[in-house]
């Protein structure tokens, strides 16, 4: 799930420096972002009763050899126990450990499927995508780290290995020292890639939210009708016991 992996990219990652040197203020802001991410550590999935609620933004350049437009999307994410709900302009995702809706606006399209377990197991995408995410971190050649205001921009750079076999020539971080947590990401990558900047800002992260996820049929029918939002949509059902 695209979405997702973006919104894990840095909320539940480990810091492992090695291979360049640390001066004091360096120490300083990786020690801030450690303890971010040690708390974060606490919350790496829902626990019964919990809904934990996001929203974000996501900019994507590409390329001029590519002819793409830039990609701006405003993003909205509750996750809970076996259930997921993600709406923005481009997808809706609306599931549970039963079943799951992908909604495909542009193109008036919903796909019915059964549900996919390892959504909510160890195993699952997002599992996946940290795993290289903390490559990257124990692949650095350089971090900077500067302070404007309550803002302090930790930049990583990774070895040249990394960027081989990723395309990511750069990562900055913004970390928000009044709200102690990471607000901005910014990765850049070299020409073998599609994509040259994606800069996703996180607006709301909260891990005690009072929102509610409804079941994933109530998002799509009314009944046994669609919704009217869904009335000229086609529905492709790829249940496997219908």
């Amino acid at each position: 799930m695209r979405e997702f992996k973006v919104i894990v990219l840095i909320a539940y990652c480990c810091f492992h420096f090695s291979g360049y040197t640390q001066n004091d203020a360096s120490s300083k802001c990786r020690d801030k972002i450690l303890e971010y991410l040690d708390g974060m550590q606490e919350v790496i999935s829902p626990k019964k009763g919990q809904v934990y609620y996001m929203k974000y933004s996501t900019n994507t350049t590409f390329f001029k050899k590519y002819n793409l437009p830039v990609s701006s999307t405003k993003s909205e994410m509750l996750i809970a126990e076996y259930k997921i709900f993600m709406d923005d302009e481009n997808m809706k995702i609306f599931g549970d450990d039963k079943e799951m809706f992908v909604v495909l606006p542009k193109i008036g399209k919903i796909y019915w499927n059964d549900s996919d377990p390892r959504l909510f197991t160890d195993n699952n995408a997002q599992r996946k995508f940290l795993e290289i995410e903390r490559t990257l971190l124990k692949s650095i050649s350089t971090i900077d780290c500067v302070t404007n205001g309550s803002k302090e921009n930790i930049t990583i750079v990774p070895n040249k290995d990394f960027e081989k076999k990723s395309g990511l020539i750069r990562q900055v971080l913004e970390y928000d020292v009044n709200q102690k947590r990471v607000t901005k990401v910014e990765n850049r990558f070299n020409e073998k890639s599609k994509i040259k900047k994606q800069i996703v800002h996180y607006e709301i992260i909260d891990y005690k939210s009072s929102k509610k996820i409804k079941k994933p049929l109530e998002y799509i029918f009314n009944g046994t009708k669609l919704k009217a939002v869904y009335k000229n949509f086609e529905i492709i059902d790829n249940r496997k016991n219908k």
